[in-house]
């Protein structure tokens, strides 16, 4: 059964393990949710004896992801503002919120839906999708993005319950729906003799599964401020404002990392070599893994910064952000290393076991892998100091570090020195993402400490003025 045990309140006692097990449910949910992409790729490159589907789903995946991460981005808004609303103890508050945030989510996936339906076609071809990939590339995207409006409705959802110290929840309903997206995948491939519009059906059916199973979890949320109703919902415009604020910044930093790996993928389908597509595809899903791994502590540092910047608990926001980057080099490193211990078993479940290009591909993927997996745990860095910034409400200027740190660097990578010898090649390409995570770092580094003295100040009154206050 689901819990519905009461918010957890993360103001006070030890933080380290707090940190930890918040952040591990999270962990877990987002590599579930990736194997949805994971199975798609996996069935349709082992069963549906078509060459050319697993590439056609992987030239998908940058723009699926710009939705997506704009989607989620835009989620982030809601957790943080839910979270310091808990932390301050505003009840009403965190309840608009919450019904705010909902009606909003499915006007904004119905959006992207239609949205990604008109333009599937011209963009995949603007990147430059092969024509032999075209036509099942652009089936499989319209597919997907028919599942968007569930997309949106169940990461807002799953938002509001992690800002409310529940982590645990949307992990129960991804693996539920995660077991139904792959029964569902080989069904559709292997009975029903489906290729690529197969998987996509599977996927799009867990997802309305998953959106429907976290709005009954929040309305059984009985006597807490954070329970849904539909006969609550409402636009506060206070509210939607402090979420935009927040949320818009989030969500276009995280559409602009796509747009910007878009422009990479035409770096790659450059080439023209479908080995190297389809290498590029695998690589791009086992590192996944190690991206949700630190995106977890992203969502944890958030949320316990955003509760601690309400109670106005300013050294545990400074505890929140040490322990956070412990937590994700240590994770970061030991999961890219695991994943580069057993890279060829990994890299062949995506192969059918007699494909002529089998080797070829392992070679192709072991190497990218280098590149990436190595230097993985500094986007975890990156994450991580971002989580705490935009905890403590700041939107705008993390957004502007991130566009320039690492969205305009990898563009500028991309046309300027890529073309050079010896870069031109997949590995010279990827060298692009560690640069771009140093130099992200440093300015969101200076930007923390430039906002630390602000907060202590601003502390240091509100906390006199209270005395003072409380004396007369």
């Amino acid at each position: 059964m689901i819990s519905t045990k009461k918010t957890r309140n993360f103001t006070e006692g030890p933080l380290f393990f707090k940190i930890l097990l918040f952040a591990l449910p999270i962990m877990l949910t987002g590599i579930l949710q990736i194997m949805y992409n994971m199975a798609d790729n996996i069935v349709v490159g082992q069963w549906s004896g078509d060459e050319n589907a697993l590439g056609a789903v992987g030239s998908t995946s940058s723009l699926n992801n710009l939705v997506i991460t704009m989607i989620t981005g835009t989620a982030a808004g809601t957790g943080v503002v839910v979270a310091q609303c808990i932390g301050a103890r505003r009840d009403r508050d965190v309840s608009r919120a919450v019904h705010t945030a909902i009606s909003f989510s499915l006007f904004l996936g119905i959006g992207f839906s239609a949205l990604g339906l008109l333009i599937s076609r011209p963009v995949l071809a603007m990147i430059g999708t092969q024509d032999i990939l075209l036509d099942q590339a652009v089936l499989y995207m319209r597919i997907i993005c028919l599942g968007i409006p569930a997309t949106s409705v169940y990461n807002f959802g799953s938002s509001i319950l992690r800002s409310a110290g529940d982590s645990r929840t949307p992990l129960i309903i991804l693996t539920s729906t995660g077991i139904i997206n792959v029964l569902l995948n080989l069904f559709f491939v292997i009975a029903c003799g489906m290729s690529v519009e197969g998987v996509a059906l599977a996927t799009i059916i867990a997802q309305y599964v998953s959106a429907a199973a976290v709005i009954i979890v929040l309305m059984k949320k009985h006597g807490e401020s954070y329970q849904f109703s539909f006969k609550k919902l409402c636009f506060d415009m206070v509210l939607f404002k402090r979420i935009l604020r927040i949320g818009i910044p989030s969500g276009i930093q995280s559409s602009f990392f796509s747009l910007a790996n878009i422009v990479l993928t035409n770096g790659i389908n450059s080439f023209g070599d479908p080995n190297v597509i389809t290498a590029y595809t695998i690589t791009n899903n086992i590192d996944s893994i190690t991206y949700i791994a630190c995106n977890s502590f992203y969502q944890a540092a958030m949320t316990f910064t955003g509760q601690n910047y309400g109670a106005m608990k300013h050294e545990r926001v400074k505890k929140t952000l040490v322990f956070s980057l412990i937590q994700v080099t240590v994770v970061g490193i030991a999961i890219s290393q695991l994943i580069m211990l057993f890279r060829e078993q990994i890299i062949s479940l995506y192969i059918a076991s007699d494909a002529q290009n089998k080797s070829e591909l392992i070679a192709l993927c072991h190497d990218m892998m280098q590149i990436l997996l190595n230097t993985y745990f500094l986007c975890g860095v990156m994450e991580v100091v971002m989580g705490v910034m935009r905890g403590l409400g700041y939107s705008i200027s993390p957004m502007l570090i991130s566009l320039t740190g690492a969205c305009a660097f990898r563009i500028f990578w991309r046309y300027v020195f890529f073309p050079l010898e010896p870069l031109n090649t997949p590995q010279g390409l990827l060298l692009c993402f560690p640069l771009s995570w140093i130099i992200t770092i440093l300015m969101l580094i200076v930007l923390f400490l430039v906002a630390w003295k602000k907060l202590k100040i601003m502390f240091a009154v509100t906390k006199e003025n209270a005395n003072r206050d409380s004396k007369a």
